[in-house]
């Protein structure tokens, strides 16, 4: 799997290297939540899950298009493994981010190809494309709760697991 280059998280956390909360507590200014959110999502992309995992508050939930319950930690790391199992070649590209107070809004895109069985439905071989929204709050410099809406149903029909 490839990792996220050192060089980009040296840099985002060059005032302290140990985790994002420690950036936030060892400095005075806020963090940059635009660019944590920026570099989580690169992390996923490089499929560094210990980068990834560095990025999320112990007490993290998230709320998912299509997940009947919060997803906690253990949750989040069993779903971005089945996933990325599904669709290995999975990657996010930021259309916008506005980061606020203790928030930030992300508009993006997904594409990979489906390449095992997601959600019961088994590999189609497909390329598949949508779009989603996120909204991120954090604590203390990291990502505490995930709120994510995608076009499921679009990717479904990608699938062939829904008629048009």
């Amino acid at each position: 799997m490839p990792r996220l280059p050192q060089s980009t998280i040296s840099t985002f956390w060059a005032r302290s290297p140990k985790s994002p909360a420690d950036f936030a507590i060892a400095t005075s200014a806020p963090p940059d939540l635009k660019a944590v959110n920026r570099v989580w999502i690169e992390a996923f992309n490089a499929q560094d899950w210990t980068a990834e995992r560095a990025f999320r508050s112990d007490d993290f939930r998230a709320h998912m298009s299509g997940s009947p319950a919060t997803l906690d930690n253990d949750a989040w790391s069993g779903f971005m493994h089945e996933f990325t199992t599904a669709f290995p070649d999975a990657h996010i590209t930021i259309q916008s981010c506005i980061g606020e107070t203790d928030r930030t809004a992300t508009t993006w895109t997904l594409a990979g190809t489906h390449r095992a069985p997601f959600n019961g439905i088994p590999a189609t071989g497909r390329k598949i494309q949508f779009a989603g929204i996120e909204f991120n709050r954090f604590a203390d410099g990291r990502i505490a709760e995930h709120f994510a809406q995608f076009d499921l149903a679009g990717l479904l029909v990608q699938l062939g697991a829904m008629p048009v």
